[in-house]
């Protein structure tokens, strides 16, 4: 009956893994008065409580319940040796039932600002404390310069001013002219300036 409640609640989101009765004796009933599932989402652990009428009045069935919860985590889709840059085709979105789901603050397409602070497996979870956040553009850098107009596109070669992440606007010199240019971060050692 705790299984079955838990279910209509909350559906395929959660697994009840363990069920304890607390009854020290069977129990003579008439009929079940109520039901209630106390279940906080994200838990692992909640009751079930079941109110009886006996022929000696009321009585209370509790219910510990263990629960697993559908998680959406992202995980490493390669292994990765320490320092090595996270690139978005690495990682991996899967749906695992945990205890508690982990706040994964990090999203698919920020990883590129990322390297392994320690060698990962395929399959590890991708965790803040397994990750550094490291500049996609350096200061001194030597960096390729995407100069749009309209339908034109002119690349020409240049140094990093600033230190950018992923989206970051920074300054760059173009060498040659030495002009100084403000362009957006778009990948590794590429600024797009329109």
């Amino acid at each position: 009956m705790a299984r079955e409640e838990v279910s209509t609640r909350f559906g395929d989101r959660v697994r009840v893994t363990g069920v304890e009765v607390f009854l020290p004796k069977d129990i003579t009933y008439s009929k079940i008065i109520k039901k209630e599932l106390s279940v906080r989402e994200g838990f692992p652990r909640g009751s079930f409580h079941l109110y009886l009428q006996t022929p000696k009045g009321r009585k209370r069935v509790s219910v510990r319940l263990s629960l697993l919860w559908a998680c959406d985590v992202l995980v490493f889709g390669e292994d990765l040796s320490r320092g090595e840059r996270v690139y978005p085709w690495m990682i991996e979105k899967r749906k695992e039932y945990m205890n508690r789901c982990p706040r994964q603050s990090i999203d698919t397409d920020e990883v590129i600002n990322y390297i392994t602070l320690r060698n990962v497996r395929r399959g590890d979870l991708v965790k803040k404390s397994y990750l550094k956040r490291d500049h996609l553009v350096k200061r001194g850098d030597e960096v390729e310069i995407v100069i749009r107009s309209g339908a034109i596109e002119l690349i020409v070669q240049g140094e990093a001013l600033e230190n950018g992440f992923m989206g970051d606007t920074i300054r760059v010199k173009r060498e040659g002219s030495g002009k100084v240019l403000r362009g957006r971060v778009v990948s590794e050692g590429k600024v797009v300036v329109k």
